[in-house]
């Protein structure tokens, strides 16, 4: 990702030209090549998710609906609290890109990295998932109203972008490119392990000479290493067509002042959020697992769909990529260290 954002600041040129591809319209909404490209990503979490697993969750629902409100309400909440802030900055214009920014990324819903980190964590995947599955169903009604909220927290055209954006993209682009990926993900996943099982059963009784049974009916296991191949080809070219223009900025008219208040205001943004995951989880008296999950979730929202309604909706502000950028790598920066800090908390 760093790499797809230091070719984004020097060579913008072939990113601006994907930008510009549009996949067609929906009534008066278009839909470009980049929101294509992030309902792959979707379409693959849900192909890969273990949903069979899902029900065990209604048998304790407080983590699952507790993560799911820290997900909508807690950047409403920071985003009060940094406009607050802002209001002291010398410079308007950079202290709205910043409010717009956190806005957008406030407003999306739980990323579905955050159950690839749980589980190299040793976190629940049962969990995990259903925080995904939960904060994405729920965002036709979540991202316009993260982006209404940011909206009044803003002033001039960033708020004029915000409401426009939430009026005329915020449900239409949750569902078309976040609900319904995830659901077709889910679905064909459950399909192929279906007739994967059925393959198997009906091989059972042909083993080979070597006595071992035919295993041709695996369901995904076959695809998978292509499948997790084009998540990290997409998730790498999503990363940079999206910091295109924005960072070509930083490099031809540079502004440390700026760049060090997006930092330590969305460091400051992601640190909170998983840290009030974590101490919600103790107060839940949550397994270690479960705190994992539920912390992770907390701390780490869909970047990616906040960048791309940035460089589609709010094309005039190019600044407001910029913290939705600095997000994006500090949220996995610090997930990579969210396990050692649960294991050596008191009571861990």
């Amino acid at each position: 990702m760093v790499g797809a954002y230091v070719l984004a600041a020097v060579l913008p040129g072939p990113g601006e030209a994907v930008r510009a591809v549009s996949l067609g319209r929906i009534g008066s909404t278009g839909l470009p090549l980049q929101a294509g490209l992030l309902a792959v990503v979707v379409f693959n979490a849900g192909l890969t998710a273990r949903a069979e697993r899902l029900p065990a969750l209604l048998r304790r629902p407080g983590p699952l609906a507790l993560g799911v409100a820290i997900n909508a309400l807690l950047p409403t909440v920071l985003l009060a609290v940094a406009s607050v802030g802002a209001e002291g900055w010398h410079n308007p214009r950079e202290a709205q890109s910043l409010l717009a920014g956190l806005a957008l990324i406030g407003a999306m819903p739980v990323a579905a990295g955050a159950t690839v980190f749980s589980q190299g964590d040793e976190g629940s995947a049962t969990l995990s998932l259903g925080l995904v599955l939960g904060s994405t169903l729920l965002s036709p009604l979540t991202i316009p109203l993260g982006l209404h909220l940011g909206g009044f927290l803003t002033t001039g055209g960033y708020a004029a972008d915000l409401h426009a954006a939430a009026r005329t993209a915020g449900s239409l682009f949750a569902v078309m490119v976040v609900v319904l990926p995830c659901l077709l993900g889910l679905l064909t996943g459950r399909l192929v392990a279906r007739l994967g099982r059925s393959g198997q059963s009906g091989r059972s009784g042909q083993s080979g000479r070597s006595g071992r049974p035919d295993r041709t009916g695996r369901g995904l296991a076959p695809a998978l290493p292509a499948i997790r191949l084009v998540n990290l080809a997409v998730a790498i070219t999503l990363s940079y067509t999206n910091a295109c223009g924005a960072l070509q900025q930083v490099i031809t008219r540079p502004d440390p002042d700026f760049l060090l208040l997006v930092v330590a205001a969305t460091a400051l943004m992601c640190s909170v959020s998983f840290l009030c995951g974590w101490v919600i989880a103790g107060r839940l008296r949550c397994d270690r697992g479960e705190a994992v999950a539920l912390t992770y979730a907390s701390g780490m929202n869909n970047s990616s769909a906040s960048a791309v309604l940035a460089a589609t909706r709010i094309a005039d502000h190019p600044a407001v990529l910029l913290p939705i950028l600095a997000y994006s790598l500090l949220q996995k920066i610090l997930a990579g260290s969210v396990g050692r800090v649960i294991d050596r908390a008191p009571g861990r």
